[in-house]
């Protein structure tokens, strides 16, 4: 318990106690000692665009930046999404440059990413805001509001009872301590480096999808749409299809290609599971890993944004849905189709019902392979093709079951899952850099 004077209360105008924190009173003494500055002093501050634009979401043009894509420090690329170039044109207070730092202020707050010359142009929404600096090294702000003291000074600013937000004259508040150039140079060192290996990452999983993609023939396919495809009535019988949509030339080409190919049958190879989100179970900070949607990227577990659940949740209610390593975890709802291998240093971990377990019974299908192949052309567009539903698809089990999967050499599997795992070690390279620059900062902080 703190005791506060009411002259800080009218100085901050604030009355709710959760402000007046310790731990925060504390990070204030601190940095208060380390001649601060505030950040609207420092830089320039201004948030995403404000319009309705999900409708407006194309495959291809500029990327449009969410809260979630804010997953890795710098920017996701997991689960892209893109607007046309001329709604781009049309939001120049929200257009990001290299050098500018992103900061999710509504739903999971506190998300930073640092943006670099990877794209010509980049947009976002509302949730996010955009800090360009012009009095403070981008790195060191970005690593500063990542580290936990940064990270108390966002939590202690959030405001609302039914959505928590941090408002932009709330974030303009934040007091920044002063750091040698020393320390600065040292810490965009960490940065830069840590980019390399991230970069490296991304590099060696588009590697590992594009050898599939190739040694299959996936590359060739004519994927071209007809204005009309004419289907026999026992065909579509047989299906227990009667939607237009499931039979459009692209899906019909694709299965031509694969059935002229050595394949096997998804629910001949694996047993499938889904998770459950408890009813009334609350998420922990900590306990058994319990993954969602936005943790499953394209070969690979999105680990910055986990939810932890009791140990007696997964041992019980959640028993049937326990991970294993080298279990292949696909999205069923939402972003269906998307597929990534539980690696070996998840021991525990389990799933709400947006996903589903896939346990191999059959070794002539590499794990790594089956996610790949599943994240590929061959793969996607068979999901895509059996996900159905009225507001919103799904991929219900009896569809997924029927995915055709092709048996690849064993050395072309193989190699898949070197380059992927490789993939793998370089991103948690990445991740161990920015730890380092972090905990400089926070040692100069503690040291205060």
């Amino acid at each position: 318990m703190a005791a506060i004077r009411v002259s800080e209360l009218e100085r901050s105008h604030r009355v709710d106690s959760d402000y007046y924190r310790p731990v925060y009173l504390a990070y204030d003494a601190r940095i208060a000692s380390l001649n601060p500055k505030l950040l609207s002093t420092l830089a320039q501050i201004s948030d995403g665009n404000h319009i309705a634009i999900e409708d407006q979401f194309t495959d291809s043009g500029v990327r449009y930046l969410r809260g979630q894509d804010l997953a890795d420090f710098f920017i996701s690329d997991a689960n892209s999404v893109f607007i046309p170039d001329e709604v781009y044109r049309s939001l120049t207070r929200s257009h990001m440059k290299p050098g500018d730092v992103l900061l999710s202020i509504v739903g999971t707050i506190g998300r930073v990413a640092l943006v670099t010359n990877r794209y010509q142009a980049l947009t976002g929404s509302c949730k996010i805001a955009i800090i360009r600096p012009h009095s403070v090294n981008p790195c060191f702000l970005a690593i500063y509001l990542s580290s936990t003291p940064g990270q108390e000074q966002i939590a202690r600013r959030v405001r609302g009872a039914v959505q928590q937000g941090l408002i932009l004259p709330d974030l303009k508040a934040i007091p920044v301590p002063s750091v040698d150039e020393q320390l600065a140079k040292k810490v965009e060192g960490l940065v830069k480096r840590s980019r390399q290996q991230q970069e490296k990452s991304e590099s060696l999983y588009a590697q590992a999808q594009a050898l599939l993609t190739a040694e299959l023939g996936l590359d060739r396919l004519d994927l071209s749409e007809g204005r009309c495809s004419v289907r026999r009535a026992s065909e579509v019988q047989g299906s227990g299809r009667a939607d237009a949509e499931y039979y459009k030339r692209k899906y019909l080409n694709l299965l031509s290609c694969l059935e002229g190919m050595p394949h096997v049958i998804l629910e001949e190879i694996a047993t499938f599971s889904g998770g459950a989100t408890p009813l009334g179970a609350e998420y922990l900070d900590e306990g058994i890993p319990f993954l969602r949607i936005q943790n499953v990227g394209e070969n690979r577990l999105v680990m910055d944004d986990v939810a932890y659940i009791d140990d007696a949740i997964h041992a019980g209610l959640l028993k049937r849905s326990q991970l294993a390593p080298r279990d292949v975890l696909i999205t069923i709802t939402g972003r269906i189709g998307t597929a990534a291998v539980v690696p070996q240093d998840l021991k525990q971990a389990n799933i709400n019902q947006h996903i589903v377990r896939m346990r191999l019974k059959s070794k002539e299908i590499n794990p790594y392979y089956l996610a790949a192949f599943l994240n590929s052309v061959g793969g996607r567009l068979q999901t895509e093709r059996e996900a159905y539903g009225t507001t919103r698809d799904a991929l219900p089990y009896y569809c997924l079951a029927r995915v055709r999967i092709v048996k690849a050499d064993v050395s072309l599997q193989n190699e898949i899952e070197q380059i992927v795992r490789k993939a793998g070690e370089a991103s948690q390279g990445a991740k161990r850099l920015l730890a380092e620059a972090r905990a400089e900062v926070e040692r100069m902080i503690e040291a205060a």
